[in-house]
């Protein structure tokens, strides 16, 4: 089993899978949002991150990921996504996801990074960027907002499942 050692997210180690948004850091939404410099009217901050869901054909939607602490932080499950990206929004809890590349269209751990995403970020995962379930840091059980084109688990999902030591990873702190 492969150990991966979790990093703080920060723009230069996480740039080649997508971007993010911390969305309680007024300054930083300020000098991002469309609005232009200047503290946005009445606190609204627009356009922060784009999510390009134009190939799916289907509007975007709010999923909900509830996942739940284990003794351990193991990665059996991968998936990417050929045409869309994700974003993914912790509300209750900081959580550790895990990102990578899929190769040559072989997901394996080996390519796998790991990013501590504190809550009330919003973290946008590009298309073909291999992911997974996320685990939380310090509850029991967390809350994920999971944004994806409608029906992406049936018409735009790579998936694969293992039950081989071998061919998982553990996430650590």
């Amino acid at each position: 089993m492969r150990t991966i050692q979790v990093q703080k997210l920060d723009n230069d180690s996480f740039r080649k899978y997508g971007s993010y948004q911390d969305l309680f850091n007024n300054e930083e939404m300020d000098a991002r949002a469309i609005t232009g410099t200047g503290r946005a009217e009445g606190g609204f901050y627009a356009d922060l991150l784009w999510l390009d869901f134009a190939r799916s054909g289907n509007n975007p939607t709010i999923s909900m990921c509830h996942i739940k602490k284990k003794e351990r932080n193991i990665v059996s499950f991968l998936e990417y996504h050929q045409y869309t990206c994700e974003g993914l929004l912790p509300l209750d809890d900081d959580i550790i996801i895990f990102v990578g590349s899929p190769g040559r269209g072989e997901m394996s751990v080996d390519s796998l990074e790991s990013f501590l995403v504190p809550k009330g970020t919003f973290v946008k995962l590009n298309p073909l960027v291999v992911h997974g379930t996320q685990f939380p840091v310090n509850n029991e059980e967390a809350h994920v907002i999971c944004m994806l084109p409608g029906r992406t688990f049936r018409n735009d999902m790579i998936a694969k499942r293992t039950d081989n030591e071998e061919e998982m990873a553990e996430l650590v702190l």
